[in-house]
């Protein structure tokens, strides 16, 4: 497969998907930041929690950037490693 260097004036978009660590109910966490109309995380912010029983586990953000999908559904079961959050990395140069 042979790789494209993008258009003059475009920049690639990186997207992270956040994964459920662990099988539960999804619990996500209100929005921290706003900035032109979209929610953004910094790196190791908890975006949202996956409750099994009495047990709890955060879910965090491993980049900073903007928050493009939620793909959960707040309160429904996710599996381990079922997409919660998609971020778009920002790059600083």
């Amino acid at each position: 497969m042979q790789t494209r260097e993008p258009p003059i004036g475009h920049r690639p978009v990186w997207l992270r998907v956040i994964v459920a660590p662990r099988p539960g109910r999804v619990r996500l966490l209100p929005p921290v930041r706003f900035h032109d109309g979209h929610e953004w995380v910094h790196r190791g912010q908890p975006v949202a929690r996956v409750e099994h029983g009495a047990e709890s586990t955060e879910v965090v953000s491993p980049v900073e950037g903007r928050v493009t999908s939620v793909l959960a559904v707040e309160g429904e079961p996710v599996v381990a490693g079922q997409p919660v959050m998609a971020i778009e990395e920002r790059h600083t140069r």
